[in-house]
C-alpha cells in the first residue's frame, strides 16, 4: 500500500516537516507517516503503514477511564462528514510499548487533523498533526499540584489547550538547550500569568482579550518592565492599566 501523497515534491515536503504527521485514508487506515511522527512515538515506517490506525495505537488497557480510541475516531468523522479541519482539546493518549509485557507510556498530545483531498478536490483520507505534550503537563504539575489534568483542566478546555500547544515547542526547545525544570517552569508560568492578566483586564474593561494583551505589551514597553512582572501585577495586585 503506497503514500496517498503523489506530488514528489509535496511527499518530500511532508517527510521533511519537523512536526508529527500522519495520514489515514477514509477507512481509518495508516497510509504515511513522516520521521517526526515515527521519532515521537517510538515506531517504524514499516509496522504502521498499511495498519489500521487503531490497532497500531488501542487504548490502553490497564486504563479504564481511557477514551483515546472514541475522540480520535470521532475527530475523524467530524473531518469526513464536513471536510473541515479539527483541533481536539489536550488529551491523555498512552502509546503501547515495544516489548511484549512491556506497560503502555504514559503520553499526552494536541491534535489536529486536517482533510486530504486529491488534484479533483475528492476527500481521499486526513493528516494527523500531533504534539507530544507531556513534558509541558509534567512542568504544570510541577507548578501547582492542583492543574493535574486528569480531569478538567482549570482553564476553559480550547484556552488550555491553545497554551500547551503554543508552549510545547519553547519547552522541547529548551530541554534540548539543556536546560532544566525550574527553567521551564519558569517559562510556564509567565505564560499562565499573562493568559490570567488578558482574562483579568478583558472582564474589568469589557474589551477583547486581544485588545488585553496589546494594553499589557504597551504597559511594559512604556514602563521599561518585563511583561511576566506586569502580569503578575495586574493579577495578584490589581494593577490597573
Amino acid at each position: 500500500m503506497g503514500p496517498l501523497l503523489g506530488d514528489d515534491e509535496r511527499a518530500a515536503a511532508f517527510c521533511a516537516a519537523d512536526t508529527p504527521l500522519l495520514i489515514v485514508d477514509t477507512g481509518l487506515v495508516i497510509r504515511d507517516v513522516n520521521r517526526a511522527y515515527l521519532t515521537a512515538t517510538g515506531r517504524d515506517h514499516d509496522e504502521l503503514v498499511g495498519t489500521p490506525m487503531f490497532e497500531a495505537f488501542p487504548d490502553n488497557p490497564a486504563d479504564p477511564a481511557a477514551d483515546g480510541v472514541a475522540k480520535v475516531s470521532a475527530s475523524f468523522e467530524r473531518v469526513f462528514r464536513h471536510g473541515r479541519r479539527d483541533h481536539m482539546v489536550l488529551q491523555r493518549y498512552d502509546i503501547p510499548p515495544r516489548g511484549d509485557g512491556d506497560a503502555f507510556l504514559r503520553r499526552y498530545w494536541t491534535r489536529v487533523n486536517s482533510p486530504l483531498r486529491d488534484r479533483d478536490g475528492r476527500l481521499i483520507g486526513a493528516i494527523h498533526h500531533v504534539e507530544d505534550v507531556t513534558g509541558v503537563v509534567d512542568a504544570v504539575r510541577g507548578l501547582d499540584p492542583s492543574a493535574e489534568p486528569e480531569g478538567e483542566p482549570p482553564l476553559d478546555a480550547r484556552a488550555w489547550t491553545a497554551l500547551i500547544r503554543a508552549l510545547a515547542r519553547e519547552t522541547h526547545m529548551l530541554r534540548r538547550d539543556g536546560s532544566d525544570r525550574d527553567r521551564i517552569g519558569r517559562a510556564l508560568g509567565t505564560h499562565v500569568l499573562v493568559e490570567q492578566a488578558r482574562g483579568v483586564i478583558a472582564g474589568r474593561d469589557d474589551i477583547s482579550v486581544d485588545q488585553a494583551l496589546s494594553r499589557l505589551r504597551q504597559y511594559a514597553r512604556r514602563e521599561g518592565l518585563p511583561l511576566g512582572a506586569v502580569a503578575r501585577a495586574v493579577v495578584e495586585d490589581g494593577l490597573a492599566i
